[in-house]
This record gives structure tokens, C-alpha cells and sequence, in this order.
């Protein structure tokens, strides 16, 4: 077995044993405390339960598995797993506990178990997660690849595993083009594709990415077999639509007949988008009723203290499906003519002293939970662009569009990694949709979640492109 192999079953181990430690950490304190909506008649009552508690999150974590370990998972997938997993748990300890007891106090302690280790666990995870990126970052746990072929999906790939929490350490290219060297000055060519067999016999790797048409196939088997001998993993990276900029991976099933959809759409499932909305309603319901009336009293008597005109800004944007709706926002400008074409820029003069304190805490954009509690818009999802700016962008930019695949949001990825403010050129349009797109394809109420806590993190130290 390869070393790089052997540290990641140590790694996968040892996260198993963090977890078995949490859950039983989380099974004493409960008992220790008295927590249990029921109590135990005898020891051997408890010690049975135990075992059931310990065989339970075995069958979770195996249908579930482990996530932690994994090179890419970020710290919403983590929670999003944890979460997962302890539902799962929760469903199995109600089975057994339920069974042992005839039904009776079974559900009651699952939940408090499973519960509690659910929050012992995302400590847990989380903390190990970030000792881990520290450690990869080091220059520890790290895995080398190579890429024979480019394709503007090797460039994104590559662009991923630059993140130093990755572990990931890129040799090089291989490639019969010179087109990726614009795009990728500072990855290292190791020659044409056919000098790949060569270097691998030369060279350890742990993983190779393979990004090349059929007509390769041939020429690659020595490659292939080097790899399957000498355990290099092997993966095969789609090549581009030709039509768009995106890659065809998710199979749709007509019938006994598959397809390929160019996008992942998880909020095409009906049941996610009632996740969602029910979220959005109960989010945005509660925040109305609650800090909303006290924070537009203070906004409505200091705008209009210092500034004439009326307290909401009210514009057509572009929404879902490309439909137009009016959303709302606390005024933070002088009354202008350029409000529906030009963006806020920095120095803005039409932005007052107390406008620019809004936009910097971004309280200017509190108003549209009204738009959320109405369905027009979500709590996160891409931002909505002024209908000057959609057309604009949709004839420059491709996929532009697809970001309208879903509601758009209060704050959404994009906006949270560091796609905020100004666009000057096309090129900022065009990461911002990149990282919109990325939302379509991926959400998650987790993700959803880790998304607001960001926000709210932000706003609270303040942006600098909030302006």
C-alpha cells in the first residue's frame, strides 16, 4: 500500500475514533446529569442501552459515511454530514431503544442522545477540521497530482486545490496545446501528453487527472496500467461542453434512458424547495416581527433627519426565472437619476455620511426580508441585478442566466467570498457568476446556514467593498 494510502486509512481511523469518543462522551454526560426524559430501573438497564447507542451509530456511520477526511469537504459540507449522520442515529436509537422498551421511552432518549452528540460532534468535527487544514497547509498529509490534457475544468480543478487546506501539491501539466500557459503561467509544463507514461515511471505521484477526447484511449493504456500497479489513483475530468463553459455530469432518467443535464439543480426537488421556503418564511416571519420595527424606527428618524426623501428605496430587479420584481432597501443615496443604471462606487458622492454607515453594516438591505416573507426573493441565493445590468451582462457572459435558476437572495456565496461591490469590468461579472452558479449547483439548507453565520460575521467586522 502506498504511503499516501496508508495515511488516509490512519486519518479515516482516527476520525472514527473522535466520533466514538464524542458519542460516548455525550451518552455518559446525559446519564451523569439526569437529562433523559426517562430514567433507568437498573444498571444493566443502562449498559444494555449503551451497547445500543454504540451499535446504533455504527449502521449510521456506515450508511452515511465519514466526510471529514476528505480533502475537499469545506466546513459546510462537515456540518452538513454531522447533521445527517445524527438523524440518521436518532432514527436507528429510537428502533432499538424502542424495541427493548415496547415503545415507550425509546424516541424520547434517541433524541437526547442523538441531539446532544450532534452538538459534541460539530465541536468535534469542525476542531479537527481546522487542525487538519493547519496541518495540510504545513505541508503535511499532502497528496501530488499531475494532469495530462487542459481544459478550462482542469483550470478550476487546479484553482481548487490551490487552497491550502487541501493537501494538494500540483507538479504539473501535461498538455499538446500552449493555451492553458495564459491561463496557468505559473503551473509547470512537463511536456506533451504522450511524455506521461515517461515521467510516471520517474516519479511518484499519489493521483492522476486525465483530461483528454476518446481518441486518446490508445495511447494512454501504458499509463493506465502504470497507475492500476503502482497505486495512482486515476481520475477522468470531463472536457467542456462545446456550447458553454460548463461540464455535462448529472444523468436525468427518461424512462431506461439516461441523459445528461449541463447543470445540478438540487432545488429542482420539490421537497427541497419546501425545505427552503419554509425556512425563508420562518426566518424572514420571525425577524419582522421582532428586531424589524425597532431598527426601521431608528433608520426611518435618522434618514429622515438627514436627508430628504422617503425612507425605502424601492427598484425592479431581476428575479427567478428571469421574472422582474420590485425589492426594497433602506435609502442610502441622495435622490439621483442614476439609480436604475449605475452602480455604487466607492467615494460615491451620492452616497451620504449616514447612507454609507447602512451600506457598510449592510442594515440598507434588512428591508428585503419583506420581499423574502412575499416569495420574491430568498434569504440566500445569488443577489438580484438592476434590469440594465441583466441585459448587459446575459449578451457578454454565457451562463449568466442560470444564477436566475433560483431565487435570488439577501446574501448569497458569491457576496460572502469576496464578490461584493463594484463590477469595473467584465471579468468581476463574470467570478461573480461563477460563484453563483456554484450555489445553484450545490445548495443546501447547511450550506444556507453557513452562509448567514458568515454574514453576519461579516457584518459585523464591516466590508470594504460595502460601499
Amino acid at each position: 500500500m502506498k504511503a499516501a494510502s496508508k495515511k488516509a486509512l490512519k486519518l479515516y481511523v482516527a476520525v472514527l475514533f473522535c466520533d466514538w469518543l464524542t458519542l460516548n462522551l455525550s451518552i455518559l454526560c446525559l446519564h451523569l446529569l439526569g437529562w433523559f426524559p426517562v430514567g433507568y430501573d437498573t444498571m444493566g438497564e443502562f449498559v444494555t442501552e449503551w451497547v445500543m447507542a454504540n451499535v446504533a451509530y455504527g449502521c449510521a456511520v456506515s450508511l452515511m459515511k465519514l466526510s471529514l477526511h476528505k480533502r475537499m469537504n469545506a466546513p459546510y459540507q462537515v456540518i452538513k454530514n454531522t447533521t445527517y449522520t445524527a438523524v440518521v442515529y436518532a432514527i436507528f436509537l429510537s428502533a432499538f431503544l424502542g424495541y427493548i422498551h415496547y415503545f415507550t421511552p425509546g424516541p424520547f432518549r434517541s433524541m437526547a442522545i442523538a441531539g446532544f452528540f450532534w452538538v459534541l460532534a460539530l465541536i468535534e468535527r469542525l476542531s479537527a477540521r481546522k487542525l487538519l487544514a493547519n496541518y495540510r497547509a504545513k505541508g503535511g498529509n499532502t497528496s501530488y497530482v499531475v494532469f495530462v490534457g487542459y481544459d478550462r475544468n482542469v483550470k478550476r480543478i487546479i484553482e481548487n486545490m490551490r487552497e491550502p487546506w487541501t493537501g494538494y501539491s500540483v507538479r504539473g501539466l501535461f498538455s499538446d496545446g500552449t493555451e492553458y500557459r495564459n491561463e496557468l503561467p505559473d503551473v509547470q509544463f512537463l511536456g506533451t501528453n504522450d511524455k506521461a507514461y515517461d515521467y510516471l515511471q520517474q516519479t511518484n505521484i499519489d493521483e492522476i487527472y486525465i483530461c483528454l477526447p476518446d481518441s486518446y484511449d490508445e495511447s494512454l493504456q501504458p499509463v493506465i496500467r502504470h497507475c492500476e500497479q503502482n497505486m495512482v489513483k486515476i481520475y477522468y475530468v470531463p472536457q467542456s461542453h462545446s456550447t458553454g463553459d460548463e461540464k455535462m455530469t448529472v444523468p436525468v432518467q427518461f424512462g431506461d434512458t439516461y441523459v445528461l443535464a449541463l447543470y445540478n439543480e438540487p432545488l429542482q426537488s420539490l421537497s427541497s424547495r419546501m425545505v427552503k421556503r419554509t425556512f425563508d418564511i420562518i426566518f424572514s416571519g420571525l425577524f419582522l416581527c421582532t428586531l424589524f420595527p425597532i431598527i426601521y424606527l431608528i433608520v426611518a428618524a435618522i434618514t429622515k433627519w438627514t436627508m430628504p426623501g422617503p425612507v425605502f428605496f424601492k427598484q425592479t430587479r431581476t428575479g427567478y426565472d428571469g421574472k422582474d420584481f420590485l425589492m426594497y432597501k433602506f435609502r442610502s443615496m441622495k435622490m439621483n437619476s442614476d439609480a436604475d443604471t449605475k452602480q455604487a462606487t466607492k467615494d460615491d458622492d451620492r452616497v451620504t455620511p449616514w447612507g454609507r454607515f447602512l451600506r457598510h453594516s449592510s442594515i440598507d438591505e434588512l428591508p428585503q426580508f419583506i420581499n423574502v416573507f412575499k416569495g420574491d426573493m430568498s434569504v440566500v441565493g445569488p443577489r438580484p441585478h438592476m434590469l440594465a445590468h441583466t441585459e448587459y451582462y446575459s449578451q457578454r457572459i454565457n451562463d449568466y442566466m442560470i444564477r436566475h435558476y433560483v431565487k435570488p437572495g439577501i446574501t448569497g456565496w458569491a457576496q460572502t467570498h469576496g464578490e461584493r461591490g463594484e463590477t469595473k469590468e467584465v471579468e468581476d461579472m463574470a467570478r461573480r457568476v461563477e460563484k453563483d452558479i456554484w450555489y445553484v449547483e450545490h445548495w443546501s439548507l447547511s450550506l444556507d446556514l453557513h452562509i448567514i453565520v458568515k454574514t453576519i460575521r461579516d457584518a459585523i467586522v464591516g466590508d470594504s467593498k460595502a460601499y
